[in-house]
């Protein structure tokens, strides 16, 4: 039975091997042919796999030009990480090399993936890379692309201005070419500025470009644009206080986004819908359209600027109906909502919160100024505490002068420091400290050796339990002779390796001094800039951040 089933094994797999091997002998045209008619996503990646291994095996190609096709169709076919690992393979083998079409729509696939993601400085840097080499090839219809990602990343954060004068910029290159664009970049430079005028308010020019997009609309027969500029002249509506217009026209097309799933459009829609209730003076239909951006939020983590407005709304709704129980729900999803926003170097712009902000800020003021007329001896007590602080800031600036001189020391120790040399010391008297096999050991130490040599330990999935099975070893043995060997835990061990690296690409690879300690964390395989900069200090007795700095000043000056 046993022989029957391996023989049934082998059989299969010699017919999925021949299989590979008729695909793989075909033309690439043949293949790709076979690409586009594939009906699922597998089928789609299997062909595209067998494009590359073709590209990568073909001894008669005199360049790499099929091998960078092979992963562009693996970059746009997955939709998981693997978009991020085929593209930076395109990176690599074009960066020193470009051309025309690359490493551009390779930093332009990434910028895609992160902003789906809701990553939005690391699509932000990846917008400005596929911007900076479409620039470099004087590519019109990228360098638009890219002022249009580049805006949309701008307008999601709340950079209005910004947003603007790139939306327009890249309004302008689609009227002017709009017979070579394809449709959906010409009616996204519509849309980009339709949708950001009613963000800023401005009604008449929300109109104008409603107006456009709808006529294009339905001249093209493009029935996603039509709703969604119908659905803009609602929301234009509002900002002119046409309250019921508004309500009738968003409501009119409100299904139509709901049936298609469109969480992203529906933010608006419920949050509109809400403000034209509110306006009319009807704060009970006002709540449930609120509650529904909620809803949205709870299921996507995905914030526009309008989302903390909603959670600001639901807030003080319930906080004058004196309702303790829910105000604090939407309290606390308010609080989540800022702890995202915050979070990302991208939204420290102000003007996102000064709304709500400033008046705790006049309640707090009130509070101290009542609080100073009820002191008797203000005076006195403003003279000694006078003093009390003199004296702390004196001590404070001891304090933080001593720091700096052992920063500046630490700093230089850093950069001068050279790596070690590796130990010749015998393994075998460690091997009865231990109490492994010598000839385990030493197979360890050369698969830690390779481990470190192909940075493997900046993927943070680096861990005591999934790194011995790579090793062919148990987390017990690997752990031992860490400790023993490398003189720390594993942990430690690893985090060393993260920090090592790190700081030879910031010394060597001016890319990375762009990037921001958060970026750099994720970059090195940290799961939040936290454990990054704790285990950065606990290395080399400084902060990251300040090694950037002191980085980039010396970078500046040379």
């Amino acid at each position: 039975m046993i022989v029957l089933i391996i023989l049934y094994i082998s059989s299969c797999n010699q017919k999925q091997e021949t299989a590979i091997d008729e695909v793989t002998r075909k033309e690439y045209g043949e293949i790709y042919k076979l690409l586009q008619e594939a009906t699922t996503i597998e089928q789609k990646i299997y062909y595209g796999e067998q494009y590359l291994e073709k590209a990568k095996n073909d001894k008669q190609a005199t360049d790499s030009t099929n091998i960078i096709v092979g992963y562009r169709i693996l970059s746009v076919t997955h939709t998981d990480e693997n978009v991020l690992a085929y593209s930076d393979s395109i990176i690599a083998l074009t960066k020193n090399n470009s051309s025309i079409h690359y490493p551009a729509i390779a930093y332009e696939k990434k910028g895609d993936f992160y902003y789906g993601k809701h990553a939005y400085q690391r699509a932000l840097d990846n917008y400005l890379q596929f911007f900076e080499y479409a620039q470099k090839h004087d590519q019109k219809d990228m360098i638009s692309r890219a002022n249009y990602n580049i805006g949309t990343v701008k307008r999601r954060t709340g950079n209005i201005k910004e947003a603007l004068e790139l939306y327009r910029q890249n309004y302008a290159y689609t009227q002017k070419n709009k017979e070579a664009v394809n449709t959906i970049t010409y009616f996204n430079s519509i849309a980009a500025l339709a949708n950001i005028f009613n963000d800023n308010k401005t009604v008449d020019s929300a109109n104008h470009y409603n107006k456009i997009g709808h006529r294009e609309a339905i001249r093209l027969k493009n029935e996603s644009y039509k709703n969604h500029f119908a659905f803009n002249e609602g929301v234009t509506n509002y900002h002119k206080k046409n309250y019921q217009i508004a309500i009738d026209s968003i409501q009119k097309y409100t299904p139509y986004f709901e049936n298609i799933h469109d969480d992203d459009k529906l933010v608006f829609v419920y949050y509109y819908s809400g403000k034209a209730h509110a306006g009319l003076n009807q704060p009970e239909k006002a709540i449930n359209f609120f509650k529904k951006v909620d809803s949205i939020f709870q299921k996507t983590y995905s914030i526009f600027p309008i989302t903390r407005e909603a959670y600001i709304q639901l807030d003080t709704y319930y906080k004058n109906k004196n309702d303790l129980k829910n105000q604090l729900i939407y309290k606390n999803q308010l609080m989540k909502v800022d702890s995202i926003l915050k979070a990302d170097e991208l939204y420290l712009n102000k003007a996102i919160f000064k709304e709500y902000d400033i008046p705790k800020l006049k309640a707090e003021k009130e509070n101290l100024r009542e609080e100073k007329q009820q002191q008797g001896n203000r005076f006195k007590k403003a003279i000694i505490g006078l003093f009390v602080l003199i004296l702390f800031l004196l001590i404070g600036f001891g304090i933080q002068y001593r720091k700096r001189k052992t920063y500046q020391r630490r700093f230089e120790e850093v950069i001068n420091e050279k790596k070690p040399k590796k130990s010749s010391k015998s393994l075998a008297s460690d091997e009865q400290k231990i109490a492994i096999p010598i000839d385990i050991v030493n197979d360890i130490l050369q698969k830690l050796e390779a481990f470190e040599h192909e940075n493997k330990f900046i993927s943070n999935q680096t861990t005591l339990n999934d790194l011995p099975k790579g090793l062919h070893t148990n987390p017990n043995y690997l752990s031992k002779v860490v400790n023993h060997y490398k003189k720390c835990s594993f942990s430690t061990y690893i985090n060393n390796l993260r920090i090592e690296y790190t700081i030879e690409q910031l010394k060597t690879n001016p890319t990375y001094l762009k990037y921001t300690v958060k970026a750099i964390a994720a970059e090195v395989g940290f799961n939040n800039v936290q454990s990054f900069s704790k285990a950065f200090f606990n290395a080399k007795g400084i902060n990251p951040s300040y090694f950037i700095r002191k980085l980039k000043k010396i970078s500046s000056s040379a």
